[in-house]
């Protein structure tokens, strides 16, 4: 890339090295569209104004900055790690390579959430990544809201994204439902969900390197059948709500937990295995693949 170049001739140029890179291989993107983002990025301006000015030149140090995200783009590192911002419900989050880049799939999970959500609600979020599925609910309903992370990185990316949203979500570092199970229970009414590893060892290995060579690895792979991480989330509910019982509290529970569309039906089975009375329910997303499953217990 040599000489001064106009917003117009950069764009051109960056679309031509991504289309042969073939980033975009299996994603609804394309390889200008890429470009375009990161062009906005660096220039601080939005897509529409790519299109304004497209006769305006680019500096040399945009150009130089931009010419380094592409390359970066072109090796298949995730445009959202490459800008560290990725939207989601509405808004911006802080996202690098401690967190899964959240998807616009969880939203349903989000909005399923939200139907049940009312005046008694406690939220826990379990395995919060980077506090999307959390910090959303919370600054929706403003009900008190748990987030739990067993990695430190991560759950200081989710701690970042809350301050820097306005929410009030109080997070604790630990392993599934363990950090909330210990407090005293206090609420009648609990909205527990979870985008929790659900990919199986095979699944993974036939990702694009998009994802398998930049995400986190153990925030996608859940075990041989994809639902070993559920399996003892379950568990621990059921142990939590047994023991609650005894001391005489009966709590309600809506289990809202993401999974793979291959385990339409494993994972309803999976909860009633731990849960036998519970009613099951399968929701779809955008594409009308089952993508989560919500079990009132």
């Amino acid at each position: 890339m040599d000489g001064a170049m106009t917003i117009f001739d950069i764009l051109a140029w960056a679309g031509d090295i991504l289309k042969a890179a073939d980033v975009t291989r299996s994603v609804k993107q394309n390889p200008r569209l890429d470009a375009q983002v990161l062009l906005s990025y660096v220039l601080n301006v939005n897509s529409a104004y790519l299109f304004t000015h497209g006769d305006e030149a680019v500096k040399s140090d945009a150009a130089e900055t931009f010419q380094r995200l592409v390359a970066r783009r072109a090796r298949h590192e995730p445009v959202a790690y490459l800008t560290q911002t990725k939207a989601f419900f509405g808004r911006d989050f802080f996202v690098n390579q401690h967190v899964l880049i959240p998807r616009p799939d969880t939203e349903v999970l989000v909005e399923a959430a939200l139907a049940v959500i009312d005046s008694r609600s406690t939220i826990v979020d379990i395995g919060t990544g980077s506090g999307a599925i959390a910090i959303s609910l919370e600054l929706e309903t403003h009900r008190p809201t748990f987030a739990i992370e067993i990695d430190r990185d991560t759950k200081s990316v989710a701690e970042h994204n809350a301050r820097n949203l306005g929410s009030n979500t109080v997070f604790i570092e630990g392993s599934l439902f363990e950090p909330f199970a210990a407090l005293e229970p206090i609420a009648d009414h609990l909205v527990i969900t979870a985008n929790l590893p659900y990919l199986t060892p095979w699944q993974w290995n036939d990702l694009d390197a998009d994802v398998k060579d930049y995400e986190p690895r153990l925030a996608l792979v859940g075990g041989a059948d994809g639902l070993a991480l559920y399996d003892e989330l379950c568990n621990q509910i059921r142990t939590y709500l047994h023991e609650t019982s005894r001391k005489g509290k009966r709590i309600n529970v809506d289990l809202f937990i993401e999974i793979d569309p291959s385990q339409r039906q494993t994972a309803p089975s999976l909860l009633t295995t731990h849960f036998p009375k519970a009613r099951i329910e399968l929701i779809k997303d955008m594409r009308s693949r089952e993508r989560v499953v919500h079990a009132l217990i």
